[in-house]
């Protein structure tokens, strides 16, 4: 399923979900704001691809619902659906990511997943590996499949970054980037809540302004933790170096020569 790494450390990593975690420096509003700030004059960039996603998407999931309840071509479009899916939330990630950079910004972004046939392969068998991995940790017991799903979660973030990864070095990175900031992944989710009520009672109508802000903190978040990650990383050379034993020099004997 995974290396024998992952397995090794379940115990601490399952100790680190509980609690005992590095304190990140953004809080979960420190997010939120920056977020709103990073929104501010791009709201009706973020509505309209929210837009343009859930269009997109009902309307290619229709053939799966005309079709006969039960026939073979229905599942076979549910599969396509399912990744058509799939691909438009990895656009609108990358859409959000945008925003949180700051950079410009480009309604093409949305469709990143289909910029050639090799990235688009390598997104797909990205999702279904973590698909299967989650399925079987869940398998196993819960917290274990809840603390993975927050270990993976910035797996698509990496991808965008650095599309010659592969799908396992992708996940593995995600994994390794959200070891001690899984806990602060899940409070930041926690303190949506009020919102993602507001687009139940609203009957979706909310979710035009949440999506935007929720998936820009998220980047956010992710931006983050990237950075603090790849400091780590520069630092670990000079760490290593400096840990490295040194063979003691032997002074010389000297001899004194009886005359």
């Amino acid at each position: 399923m995974e290396n024998k790494e992952d397995i090794q450390v379940e115990q601490q990593e399952t100790e680190v979900f509980e609690g005992r975690e590095e304190a990140m420096a953004a809080s979960a509003a420190d997010i939120r704001a920056y977020a709103r700030e990073a929104l501010h004059g791009k709201w009706g960039y973020g509505i309209i691809v929210w837009l343009l996603l859930m269009l997109l998407d009902t309307l290619f999931s229709l053939p799966e619902y005309i079709a006969d309840e039960g026939s073979s071509f229905g599942d076979i479009w549910g599969i396509i659906s399912t990744t058509f899916s799939w691909c438009m939330w990895f656009g609108l990630m990358a859409c959000f990511l945008d925003v949180a950079r700051k950079t410009h910004l480009s309604y093409k972004r949305l469709f990143t997943a289909f910029r050639n046939v090799e990235f688009f392969f390598k997104f797909v068998i990205t999702e279904i590996l973590q698909t299967i991995f989650l399925i079987c940790w869940y398998l196993l017991l819960i917290i274990p499949g809840i603390i993975k799903y927050y270990s993976y979660a910035m797996t698509e973030f990496i991808l965008m970054d650095h599309p010659e990864y592969g799908p396992l070095q992708a996940i593995t990175e995600s994994r390794k980037m959200m070891y001690g900031h899984r806990m602060q992944l899940f409070i930041l989710g926690l303190s949506f809540i009020g919102w993602f009520l507001l687009c139940i009672i609203t009957l979706g109508i909310a979710s035009l302004w949440v999506v935007p802000y929720y998936s820009t903190a998220r980047a956010k978040f992710y931006l983050d933790i990237k950075k603090e990650y790849e400091k780590k990383l520069a630092a670990a050379p000079i760490q290593e170096a400096e840990t490295i034993p040194t063979e003691p020099v032997e002074e010389e004997k000297e001899f004194e020569v009886e005359e």
